[in-house]
């Protein structure tokens, strides 16, 4: 019996998972694979080989978001009319096509342009839809349950990925991380493939997703607290680069720390299901914060390796109870609208985060003020 024939945890999920969830599975597996193998590596690269400097890192990824929420609208139309996983499968190329335009930006800075446009389409195609499909196809006695599993798949591929990025760039090159990592992410699109999915193709409208705005103006605030998630991203993994200096270590310190927070997002998953997850999320995204301040006096590989540890335990905290009341939410108003809704206001919060980041790394030259302004950005998601 293949993975995408049956995929169930008798003690773990209260039921069986439908179908296209478990496709989702597969296509998020090999996904994340291709993306852990290079996306650490990916903001070092621009720092190290391209040459840019933080300011002009934060805004790249600036215009990477300010266009993203703008074009979401069109993912979201799309994906309404044409099928989720017909979305994510156009996404792929967008990706690819990004990879390669970073590759090149190395001789060609003005690539560059055309690499944030390209990453936006990759989000407005696939985010959306894959937000969608979550909340769509899971079952919600066991929503959260659910997506700690979509966590742990991520997070054991992020297990694997660095150690395979941090070798392949030791043995053949950080340019052929690229190459490798496109070739798997269009694997991805295969499970897309056994899925029969029911188009119902409605149409989507912005103003729904703005009645939204309107009906719940707090909880889609609290996405704003994302921008932090833009700074561990870019920033910190060349924070850890200064620190380490050697691909293949960094490798190793994000899988050994990305294991930690494996196991313990299943069982967050599982007791998330059973207690309150408003109740969750704000003890979590109270620890979460703490641990921003105490990557202040890391000057160490051991204390880098703790300090990621502990974000990435804690995150899982924060980032299970949202994902499964978003999805809930999203379920009982209005599927589309409200997945827009969140991906758009996460992507405002992320660009507010880059142009306070400018300001801020503009001024003091220091990571730890960064670092600071995380720790502020979370705490808007006391608010979901």
């Amino acid at each position: 019996m293949t993975f995408h024939e049956h995929f169930h945890f008798p003690h773990y999920f209260a039921g069986k998972i439908r179908t296209e969830i478990e496709h989702l599975y597969s296509s998020v597996a090999i996904g994340n694979l291709a993306q852990a193998i290079i996306v650490i590596f990916e903001p070092i690269f621009l720092y190290t080989v391209v040459g840019l400097t933080i300011t002009e890192i934060l805004g790249f990824m600036a215009a990477v978001y300010a266009l993203y929420a703008i074009t979401i609208v069109a993912g979201g139309k799309f994906a309404a009319k044409f099928g989720y996983f017909r979305s994510i499968l156009l996404s792929v190329p967008f990706q690819i096509v990004y990879w390669f335009l970073i590759l090149g930006s190395e001789n060609n800075i003005g690539l560059l342009v055309a690499a944030a446009l390209a990453f936006a389409l990759q989000k407005t195609f696939y985010w959306p839809a894959l937000h969608a499909s979550m909340a769509q196809y899971s079952d919600k006695q066991q929503t959260a349950r659910e997506f700690s599993v979509m966590y742990a798949i991520m997070n054991l591929m992020q297990i694997v990925g660095p150690m395979i990025g941090g070798f392949l760039s030791v043995m053949l090159g950080i340019n052929a991380l690229f190459v490798i990592a496109s070739f798997i992410y269009f694997c991805s699109v295969i499970p897309l493939f056994w899925s029969k999915e029911k188009i119902s193709k409605k149409s989507y409208r912005f103003h729904d997703t703005l009645e939204l705005y309107k009906k719940y103006p707090s909880r889609f605030v609290g996405f704003f607290g994302f921008g932090e998630e833009l700074l561990v991203l870019t920033i910190w993994p060349i924070f850890i680069y200064i620190v380490l200096t050697n691909y293949q270590d960094i490798g190793t310190l994000v899988t050994l720390a990305t294991l930690i927070a494996t196991g313990l997002g299943l069982y967050i998953g599982f007791y998330t299901d059973k207690h309150s997850k408003g109740s969750l999320l704000k003890a979590g995204t109270l620890i979460y914060a703490l641990t921003w301040l105490v990557r202040i006096p890391i000057i160490s590989p051991f204390g880098t390796f703790i300090a990621d540890a502990l974000s990435r335990t804690t995150k899982t905290l924060v980032f299970i109870p949202t994902s499964a009341l978003t999805y809930e939410r999203a379920k009982k108003t209005s599927v589309i609208p409200y997945v827009i809704g969140f991906e758009q206001m996460l992507s405002l919060g992320k660009l507010l985060a880059c142009v306070v980041g400018i300001m801020v790394f503009a001024a003091t030259g220091s990571f730890v003020a960064l670092f600071i302004v995380a720790a502020i950005f979370s705490l808007f998601y006391f608010l979901i």
